[in-house]
């Protein structure tokens, strides 16, 4: 009881899809030794429980499979998900790294900052007096 229990209220959390499923897959192995191994449907159920919202776009398209996957295939799909999240968070922090950057370069020479390059004498580089 404690095992299946164990298994139906895990959460992968911060865990890599691989860590997760090691240990589920652990668990199910657990209940299969006293004899009362997972079927293929259950096993994915329990693991796709766990998985979390960043998982939820993956998740439909699995249950509504008419065939079952084996934990091999499921591990896989799940692998190229979180590779594909990860790619898409790091285009999204590039993105937002460049915008910052693009815009204290335009308001270090916006005209309203001191550090504009109309303030300079191009004579001597010496700053304008403000009269």
């Amino acid at each position: 009881m404690q095992l299946k229990e164990e298994l139906t209220l895990i959460q992968r959390g911060n865990r890599t899809i691989t860590n997760y499923l090691h240990i589920v897959k652990t668990l199910a192995d657990e209940i299969a030794i006293i004899n009362q191994p997972l079927s293929d449907d259950d096993l994915t159920l329990h693991i796709l429980h766990g998985l979390g919202a960043d998982f939820r776009e993956i998740v439909s398209p699995i249950r509504a499979r008419e065939k079952s996957l084996t934990f091999e295939e499921l591990l896989d799909l799940l692998i190229s998900h979180e590779t594909y999240m990860r790619r898409l968070e790091a285009a999204t922090q590039q993105l937002v790294i460049s915008t910052n950057y693009t815009n204290r370069i335009k308001h270090s020479f916006s005209p309203h900052n001191s550090y504009s390059p109309r303030r300079f004498n191009k004579n001597n580089g010496q700053s304008r007096s403000p009269n």
